[in-house]
């Protein structure tokens, strides 16, 4: 008959099947190396995708902050207004300039519709960073002017002279200015125009019609 101390495994004789460090060997394939190579493959996908986003972020940023000041920039020009002078201040003569240095003389209008003048220009401008980007700049202005009094429409003149256009037009004085003068009286022996005095043949008619009218008046009151 055995002994039951036989099997019965003491703690000493089973101490190397329970420390840790003591190899172990399974019938299985390992596949931990294998999960662990496809979870690291994962991450380093995740953290290029990642790196990615955060650069096209900061490339769209950069370019909403290169429109922003584009639109800014363009639509301060746009609004800037040009500024004129009026010359002939004597009342000699209708003078203007205007400030357009920054337009070509194709890119200028001037336009006389009744008794106004209507300014414009129109210009656009490419613009390179040195990056290879682009950028286009517009400006643009319209004025309109009133002609004043004693000014001739058709005599209006415009010249470009040094970045200024100006504008010309000689004014006439009016024929009544108000002031007091003398007519003088011409005294002739003979009537230039006869059709001021009556003839002498008419006369005796119309006596005798106005006294043939009374007496038939009289008559009639008797």
């Amino acid at each position: 008959m055995l002994c039951p101390s036989v099997f019965q495994s003491s703690p000493v004789t089973m101490r190397p099947f329970l420390d840790l460090h003591w190899p172990v060997r399974s019938l299985w394939p390992e596949t931990r190396p294998l999960f662990y190579q496809i979870e690291q493959e994962m991450i380093r996908h995740m953290q290029e995708m990642r790196q990615n986003m955060e650069y096209m972020e900061r490339l769209h940023q950069k370019i909403f902050d290169e429109i922003d000041h584009t639109s800014s920039s363009s639509s301060t020009a746009v609004f800037k207004p040009i500024t004129f002078q009026e010359l002939g201040r004597d009342g000699s003569s209708f003078a203007l300039s205007l400030d357009t240095k920054e337009f070509s003389p194709e890119e200028l209008s001037v336009k006389q519709v009744g008794r106004k003048l209507r300014v414009s220009g129109k210009t656009e401008k490419k613009q390179d960073d040195g990056k290879g980007s682009y950028s286009y700049r517009c400006q643009e202005f319209r004025q309109e002017f009133d002609l004043p009094d004693g000014v001739d429409p058709e005599t209006v003149t415009c010249s470009l002279v040094g970045g200024r256009l100006q504008i010309q037009a000689p004014r006439e004085r009016p024929a009544n200015d108000g002031k007091e003068r003398i007519v003088p009286i011409s005294v002739t022996s003979t009537p230039e125009n006869a059709a001021f005095y009556p003839h002498k043949h008419n006369s005796a008619p119309q006596r005798q019609t106005a006294v043939t009218t009374q007496t038939v008046k009289h008559i009639l009151d008797i």
